[in-house]
């Protein structure tokens, strides 16, 4: 009796190898300390291909922007819950970015690098825009409806991702980390509450 042969696992495309790679670099050491042969090694591919897929070290930090800002935005702000009071769209938020963070732990780590380590290409530069701009928007919202003190963007923004980039960074059990995310982002909303008189 002939035996089967188990079907062929297809490897991913080279171009998702080397993005995948450049990720997990980027996010651990920072763009500039990598190397563009490091990234090639990682991924598995010579040096001519990765550069037939990217024609610089820059024009792929840039595609590794845009698929990671990419993925948060689909994750945290494409369906934003808009009827929501303050409060329940923070919570929802914060929930959304632990929640992308615990399933692509790199992308989240390469996110809250700033700055990136490269100049922007237009698209790149397009898409900071538009994210900045929401997220300007969902914080503008909150403080108008008198629901955080009204500060400035950058102020409110490091308030929200300083605590998070923080407990992210920490090397600890995921479970461990689910729990200080929680603490955390009870912690978060009370800095930026305005309290009310009782």
């Amino acid at each position: 009796m002939l035996k089967k042969t188990p079907p062929r696992v297809p490897r991913p495309d080279p171009a998702e190898r080397i993005l995948a790679a450049a990720i997990e670099l980027f996010a651990a050491e920072g763009y500039a300390s990598v190397a563009v042969p490091e990234i090639a090694a990682q991924a598995g591919v010579g040096l001519g291909t990765l550069y037939q897929r990217f024609s610089s070290k820059e024009a792929l930090g840039n595609a590794v922007f845009r698929h990671c800002k990419r993925a948060w935005a689909e994750a945290t702000l494409d369906v934003w819950p808009d009827d929501e009071p303050p409060e329940a769209q923070f919570r929802t938020y914060w929930r959304r970015i632990c929640d992308f963070a615990e399933c692509h732990r790199d992308m989240a780590l390469y996110n809250e690098r700033n700055p990136i380590g490269h100049a922007f290409d237009a698209e790149s530069l397009a898409l900071r825009e538009e994210l900045d701009r929401r997220s300007r928007a969902a914080l503008r919202g909150w403080a108008e409806a008198g629901a955080i003190a009204d500060l400035p963007f950058e102020v409110m923004a490091a308030m929200i991702h300083g605590p998070f980039q923080r407990i992210l960074e920490l090397r600890i059990e995921p479970g461990d980390r689910v729990a200080l995310m929680r603490a955390t982002g009870e912690a978060v909303w009370k800095s930026l509450a305005v309290s009310r008189p009782q």
